[in-house]
């Protein structure tokens, strides 16, 4: 028997934790490996499936990566889930499918590696957000990762960079247009975070009909929260004097912490010293941050200049009024930018 599978490939910041945690770890009816396994550290739901979601699919280079282990893989948590009668459906997500840090292949090559281990009659989930409100939330999650420059560095940053940044990959109709190519149109549901957050019962109960789950009365909680920027400031602040994972040369836009499970399974090694001492020092940053956020630190400007403003919604304007044709979502009276 051949049940239905669901690929959840992101965008970052776009209530990925919230879906992963709450709602395909929670319904009864689905089997979900992850990422957001909410009971198992790194978020997969083993460490073979760590290391080749985390290193094998979204970093290894053409030659490294190797195919018929991947499938080994995925084929003992396949088998298990057809001989599951209460499950109806096969979950996979992770936001790092959907864009490129410094390391990652390209979202073209982790698109195929997936068509590959899930097959190509796969439903696909993209959630898509305001890319300026995207984009300072990622500033955000980057802070929390080690990261140390402020809103117009970050900003300069990844404009210089535009060719590989993550800003490259906001213009969501090319990601729109991949995945419809590889797995097919009618295989491929975009959902705007905006109505999400509008009306989550509604959108929900659309997402367990294309899913071909029951509905099921699932609560969504509120994940990553970035409201207190003071906190945020105070990170920033620490990462600059004790560097981590994110803000070092070593590992650059890595997530340091989430390679263990690959040195433990895929390479058999030692893992090395800089990998290990990257998550204890974050967690000294964010203890220490929280000791001092009230009194010595003010709040962390993440506001846009208005050439950045106008620079951005040149660069995805176009992009959006495409992707709103294609899937008649209403991307304008939403805020996004738009011609």
């Amino acid at each position: 028997m051949h049940k239905a599978r669901l690929l959840h490939v992101g965008y970052p910041k776009c209530m990925s934790s919230t879906l992963q945690r709450d709602f395909f770890a929670k319904h009864p009816e689905i089997a979900f490996v992850g990422w957001g396994v909410p009971e198992v550290e790194h978020g997969w739901v083993d460490d073979e499936m760590a290391s080749l979601c985390e290193v094998g699919i979204r970093y290894e280079k053409t030659l490294s990566y190797d195919p018929s282990t991947a499938k080994k893989i995925f084929e003992r948590h396949l088998r298990k889930f057809e001989d599951n009668p209460q499950k109806k459906l096969f979950c996979l997500s992770s936001e790092s499918f959907s864009f490129t840090m410094h390391f990652d292949v390209d979202p073209s090559i982790k698109a195929e590696r997936l068509k590959d281990l899930m097959g190509d009659d796969t439903r696909i989930l993209i959630v898509i957000r305001n890319q300026l409100d995207l984009f300072r939330s990622y500033h955000f999650e980057c802070i929390r990762g080690g990261y140390w420059g402020d809103f117009n560095e970050f900003l300069d940053f990844h404009y210089h960079y535009l060719f590989h940044s993550i800003l490259s990959d906001l213009r969501y109709y090319q990601l729109y247009e991949l995945y419809c190519r590889i797995f097919g149109r009618e295989n491929v549901k975009v959902i705007a975070m905006e109505s999400l957050i509008q009306n989550p019962a509604l959108m929900l109960r659309d997402l367990c009909t294309y899913s071909g789950i029951t509905h099921s009365e699932i609560a969504l909680s509120r994940h990553n929260d970035s409201d207190d920027k003071k906190y945020l400031q105070a990170v920033r602040l620490l990462n600059e004097k004790f560097p981590n994972n994110r803000g070092t040369t070593y590992f650059g836009w890595v997530d340091g912490e989430k390679l263990s499970a690959y040195w433990r399974v895929s390479r058999k090694l030692t893992e090395p010293d800089a990998s290990l001492r990257n998550y204890g020092q974050r967690m000294l940053v964010f203890r220490s941050a929280k000791a001092t956020v009230s009194d010595f630190v003010g709040p962390l400007d993440a506001t846009y200049p208005a050439n950045w403003v106008r620079m951005l919604n040149e660069l995805y304007a176009e992009n959006n009024a495409s992707l709103a044709k294609a899937t008649g979502i209403d991307l304008k009276t939403l805020g996004y930018p738009y011609i």
